[in-house]
C-alpha cells in the first residue's frame, strides 16, 4: 500500500510540475491585436538569458517600418497573445506614450507617458484604450480632430530576471 501512495505522488508531482510557467528560451513572439485586426509589434530585449541589450528601438523605427498607425476608437480593448503554452510573464507593465506623428515624444515624461494596469489571463495580456489626459494640452486645433492622438504602448513582461519589451503605436482621439 505504501509503494503504491509514494508512485501516486510521485505520478502527481509529474503532472502538475508540467503544468506551471516556465520561462521561455528566448523572448517570445507575440501577436497583438485590436477590434478583430492585427497589429504590427516590435520586440526590444533589455535582459535576457543574464545578457543586457539596451533599449533602441523607438516609436519613430516602428512608424518607419509599419508607416502610419491604424486608429482605434476609445474603448477599444488590445490583446497581446503569447502563443507558447504555459509561459505567462510573471509581471507585466503597460506604458502609454503620447507621440508626434513622427514618433518623437509629444510632450516632456511627465506628461506624455502614462502607465495602465493590465489584464493578465494565462497566456493574454488585455487592456482597454482610454483618453490620454495630455491630448487636453495642446493649444493647436488641429490636436482635437478625431484621430489626431498618436500613440506609442511598451507592454514590458517579466519572466524571472528576464525581460522583453513589446511596442506598438496607434492613433485614437484626443480628450
Amino acid at each position: 500500500m505504501k509503494m503504491k501512495i509514494i508512485a501516486l505522488l510521485a505520478c502527481a508531482a509529474l503532472i502538475f510540475s508540467g503544468c506551471g510557467n516556465k520561462i521561455p528560451k528566448g523572448p517570445p513572439e507575440v501577436s497583438v491585436t485590436a477590434g478583430g485586426t492585427s497589429v504590427g509589434s516590435t520586440v526590444n530585449l533589455s535582459c535576457w538569458g543574464n545578457t543586457v541589450y539596451l533599449l533602441d528601438a523607438t516609436a519613430s523605427e516602428w512608424i518607419e517600418k509599419y508607416g502610419e498607425p491604424l486608429f482605434y476608437p476609445n474603448g477599444t480593448v488590445f490583446e497581446i497573445i503569447i502563443p507558447e503554452k504555459n509561459t505567462a510573464p510573471d509581471k507585466v507593465t503597460v506604458t502609454d506614450t503620447l507621440i508626434r506623428p513622427d514618433g518623437t515624444m509629444k510632450y516632456d515624461k511627465r506628461a506624455a507617458v502614462v502607465d495602465i494596469t493590465p489584464e493578465v489571463n494565462g497566456n493574454v495580456i488585455s487592456f482597454s484604450l482610454d483618453t490620454h489626459w495630455a491630448t487636453a494640452l495642446s493649444s493647436g486645433l488641429a490636436d482635437y480632430e478625431d484621430g489626431s492622438a498618436f500613440r506609442c504602448f511598451d507592454v514590458t513582461c517579466h519572466w524571472g530576471d528576464n525581460v522583453c519589451v513589446y511596442t506598438f503605436c496607434i492613433r485614437s482621439d484626443p480628450v
